[in-house]
């Protein structure tokens, strides 16, 4: 291909790129809570409590660097956290091209351009490019690791192996279960590279030098795959529909598993009496078409095949294994190191069409069907509202008149968590808060929050049968009944997600034993300190009603 002309052609995928990324990036909700974690580990004072923090967290070091640093020139204002992922994103889409070109027996223009112009639309790498979290770059350095690899297989000199070893480290570095991604792509390599001894001689001991470098890091990720203080898992209880959400959100712009996915795939197909044409068009028709170009680049089976089969499969099946022991969560967006290698796969088995009119329906056909729904569906992932976002509760206070003698109570999420959209709320001294770091109402505070989280169900449901609860009375009167004046207002932050029963459900819950054990403790816990909040105030105070918005519920009660 002219020069010029792929210039031209890189450049219009870039550009289309970069403008989907930049619709509705500056989210109103404001960060959600995994995004909130990442800005205030980033924020910490360099280097004890930041290396503290990153500590205490559950996910590896080079993202918060990385977010460090862009804060240092750019600031922390949620646009501009946010284009931290952005910048990140855009680079995708010419690691990418650079992945494809050196796809099958010689250099392909093209190939890296139909890879650039998939990253380029892609709604999964769109939603994470407005996002403040690890997965843009990520899939950055995935990419950059692949090519890594596909070289050090064609062409296993000290450079190309001592390349594929440090972007290896750096992939480890970003994700916590980044080391899976790499054991099988060494693996694969080690396999599948031209048969030249002293190449993996060297590519062997390089990689030991690596892993003994590694080793505080493999200690940290034991300590957070096997000493876990807290659990995810209540959230995102493992179900079989997960393992189909995957490729539906990685090949079509219908993103379910990005944080739960339903517990039955086909409910999306069919569900309520209704057959759900949206889905079946926009999620279906884009997958099939990408499982019919892997099917073909199966008839091709070289060793980029061999490699992208091996890796990705091993990778699936390892996460897959550890999610039915609870030692992860099966999301689309833990997998996203084999993303890349996805994307490669099925590029290779469009290459591999004969006919050019059979590949220019298909990629017309995916590619109208990816942007007509990135642009004009309510839940295209550029219009996915974080539920969770820390400024909702804020504004909606704001809205609701609040003043600083008014008395506030948030559910679920420390007060402290609202301190970067109003310092004035979170630092009041009528604000307190019940988090789910911290519920002594219900647990012993000698108990450790996994021993909690393990048979709580069944320790805890006589507190939950009982009429009355002295710690959770007695700090209401402290925080709430004994200070509040008349004409003041006292506002239950309810986070609904969580707290999923009213009093009558949960009631029904208590006596049905299967439902009971069923339900995840937290949901428990908070269903029943937001209803006994409510009962209990409402005999108090008068209760003035209730607002909803997105995840968030505030209860108005007033002293008259």
């Amino acid at each position: 291909m002219e020069k010029k002309k792929l210039i031209l052609y890189l450049f219009v995928i870039l550009i289309v790129g970069a403008l989907l990324r930049l619709i509705n990036i500056n989210k109103p909700e404001g960060m959600w809570n995994d995004e909130y974690l990442t800005w205030e580990i980033a924020k910490a004072s360099f280097p004890n409590e930041f290396f503290q923090a990153i500590l205490r967290n559950c996910h590896a070091p080079l993202h918060y660097i990385y977010l460090k640093v862009w804060m240092y020139f750019l600031g922390d204002s949620d646009l501009s956290l946010r284009f931290s992922s952005y910048f990140a994103g855009i680079l995708s889409i010419i690691s990418m091209f650079f992945l494809g070109k050196h796809l099958g027996k010689k250099t392909s223009d093209t190939n890296g351009l139909i890879c650039a112009w998939f990253a380029s639309i892609s709604a999964f790498l769109i939603y994470f490019s407005q996002e403040v979290r690890i997965y843009s770059l990520l899939f950055l350095l995935s990419s950059i690791n692949a090519l890594c690899a596909l070289k050090t297989m064609d062409n296993p000199t000290k450079k190309n192996c001592t390349f594929f070893v440090l972007t290896s480290v750096l992939v480890m570095l970003e994700h916590t279960i980044g080391f899976v991604f790499v054991f099988f792509s060494v693996i694969s390599v080690l396999l599948f590279a031209d048969k030249k001894t002293k190449f993996k001689r060297f590519l062997v001991s390089i990689l030991l030098v690596g892993l003994i470098l590694l080793i505080p890091l493999c200690i940290f990720i034991y300590n957070t795959m096997f000493h876990q203080q807290y659990f995810s898992q209540w959230w995102a209880p493992f179900s079989w529909a997960k393992l189909a959400f995957f490729f539906t959100d990685l090949f079509s712009p219908y993103l379910i598993n990005i944080t739960n996915a339903p517990p039955e795939f086909m409910s999306m197909v069919y569900g309520g009496g209704k057959v759900n044409l949206g889905f079946i068009l926009f999620a279906f028709i884009p997958l099939i078409i990408s499982v019919l170009c892997m099917i073909r680049a199966l008839f091709s089976f070289d060793k980029n095949v061999k490699y992208f089969i091996l890796t990705s499969v091993g990778v699936y099946l390892t996460v897959f294994v550890a999610s039915l022991f609870g030692k992860i969560i099966f999301l689309t967006k833990y997998l996203t190191e084999i993303y890349p290698i996805l994307i490669l796969f099925a590029v290779f088995g469009f290459s591999e069409f004969k006919s050019k009119a059979f590949k220019a329906i298909l990629g017309t056909v995916y590619s109208t069907l990816i942007l007509f729904f990135i642009l004009v569906s309510n839940y295209s992932p550029v219009k996915l509202v974080r539920a969770e976002g820390q400024n909702i509760p804020v504004t909606m206070l704001n809205v609701l008149d609040y003043k600083t003698t008014d008395k506030v109570v948030f559910l679920y999420y420390p007060k402290e968590r609202f301190l970067k959209y109003s310092k004035e709320i979170a630092n009041s001294k009528n604000t307190s808060d019940i988090s789910k770091y911290n519920f002594n109402f219900i647990k012993s505070d000698k108990e450790t929050m996994s021993e909690t989280y393990e048979g709580g169900n069944y320790r805890y449901k006589e507190v939950f049968l009982a009429d009355e609860n002295k710690g959770l009375d007695i700090f209401l009167d402290k925080n709430v009944y004994s200070k509040i004046k008349n004409g003041e207002k006292f506002f239950l932050v309810d986070f609904s997600p969580v707290s999923i029963f009213n009093n009558q459900n949960f009631l029904y819950t208590l006596d049905n034993d299967k439902k009971y054990n069923q339900t995840p403790l937290l949901f428990l816990v908070f269903s029943y300190i937001r209803n006994y909040i409510v009962q209990h105030s409402q005999i108090l105070l008068s209760f003035s009603g209730v607002v909803s918005h997105e995840g968030w519920r505030i209860y108005i009660f007033e002293k008259t």
